[in-house]
């Protein structure tokens, strides 16, 4: 298996870089998703994880090439993803988007965050 990580380190004067203000593992989730459902032994899988604070926003976008295994079915499966949304209802309320998609064989999870809980609500799932 040939391991490649391509990181891009973008240095921006958005003064949330330096602040705590996001809630801990909150993206974690959506990280280890995208190494359960890729097949990181097949030629041309990737997984690809972007986060950035913008405009008093977290923004987090997490892709993988889908796996063409067959899943082991589980007695209890997206017990996490709703674990998600309500620690994200819980913490953000309706400050926060979550939109989860398929793109051809491409699973894309995209994660916005109102940090400062000023503007337009967003809440979608």
């Amino acid at each position: 298996m040939d391991l490649r990580v391509k990181v891009n380190v973008i240095v921006t004067k958005e003064p949330l870089y330096g602040q705590k203000v996001l809630a801990p593992l909150v993206s974690v989730d959506l990280i280890e998703n995208a190494f359960k459902h890729s097949d990181l032994q097949s030629a041309n899988a990737f997984i690809s994880i972007v986060f950035e604070f913008k405009n008093g926003c977290f923004l987090l976008n997490v892709s993988n090439k889908i796996s063409n295994k067959i899943p082991l079915k589980k007695l209890r499966s997206g017990i996490g993803s709703r674990t998600l949304e309500e620690r994200l209802q819980l913490l953000y309320k309706d400050y926060y988007s979550l939109q989860r998609f398929v793109e051809g064989d491409v699973f894309i999870a995209q994660l916005k965050i109102n940090l400062d809980g000023q503007g337009v609500k967003m809440h979608s799932t």
